[in-house]
């Protein structure tokens, strides 16, 4: 609960994490002129979806400690060329209730019933460790590469592409690098590298397992290694609904306080 506190007035979690982790902020695909260029046929098969209803548990090690679990639902929807989505925490018991906004990329909020009130979450807290995990909310939003990034072929053979992600100039990316690589038979990737300004290897993330209906392909495992913090975080996705109806009241800031 003081995690959450010290989210809530701007200030580090208590864990030195210096990170930002899975899968889920969306803008419209750019330049479908190239619709045969790698990236865009990622960008085209992570985006196949018009509304998601997701359930996880999430594990968080770290060496010397002991492993943390939670769980939430996590309910998104595509609205004015962002991702909106709304996370609502079951587990653990003291964290019950607890809800977490994103309305677009700058405007976050944050409801925890211990305070009955919902603030805004500080931007810079946004790139920090998610509640004690190695996700950040800018990772679990991050689902366009092509807005935020140029990219060069690495590594092409029959069954997979690898791709050099460098950020473009005139978009505030996560990132400054990203080396992705995906399998050519969903275009889903598989494994992300992240790397800071200085061309530090700070993150690995693996998505395994994927499971597909209605068109869409996700991972029912995923995990994040934070190699600053050592840090590492595996999302089990238990339930999921791929285009549900999700009433728009849910997405609003006033559903917090319900």
């Amino acid at each position: 609960m003081m995690e959450l506190m010290n989210i809530v007035h701007g200030r580090s979690v208590l864990r030195p994490i210096q990170l930002a982790a899975c899968a889920v902020v969306l803008l419209a695909v750019t330049n479908v002129a190239y619709a045969d260029e790698p990236l865009t046929k990622v960008d085209a098969a992570v985006n196949r979806w018009k509304t998601l209803d997701f359930s996880y548990k999430i594990v968080t090690t770290q060496p010397g400690a002991k492993p943390s679990t939670l769980k939430l639902r996590m309910r998104m929807r595509k609205k004015g060329g962002n991702n909106q989505q709304m996370v609502e925490i079951s587990e653990p018991a003291d964290m019950d209730g607890t809800k977490i906004l994103t309305a677009s990329p700058t405007k976050m909020y944050i409801y925890m019933p211990s305070f009955g009130k919902v603030r805004r979450i500080a931007s810079h807290v946004t790139e920090q460790g998610f509640l004690g995990t190695a996700l950040s909310q800018r990772d679990m939003t991050l689902t366009h590469y092509g807005t935020y990034y140029d990219s060069t072929t690495t590594a092409d053979d029959s069954a997979s592409v690898t791709l050099t992600l460098t950020a473009k100039p005139d978009k505030n990316a996560p990132y400054p690098k990203i080396v992705l690589t995906a399998s050519k038979s969903t275009w889903m990737p598989t494994e992300l590298r992240y790397f800071s300004d200085k061309g530090v290897h700070i993150k690995t993330e693996t998505r395994k397992k994927y499971l597909c209906s209605q068109g869409y392909c996700c991972p029912t495992v995923q995990t994040l290694v934070d190699h600053t913090s050592k840090l590492e975080t595996t999302l089990y996705l238990k339930k999921h609904k791929i285009n549900p109806r999700i009433p728009g009241k849910v997405l609003a800031k006033r559903y917090l306080l319900r």
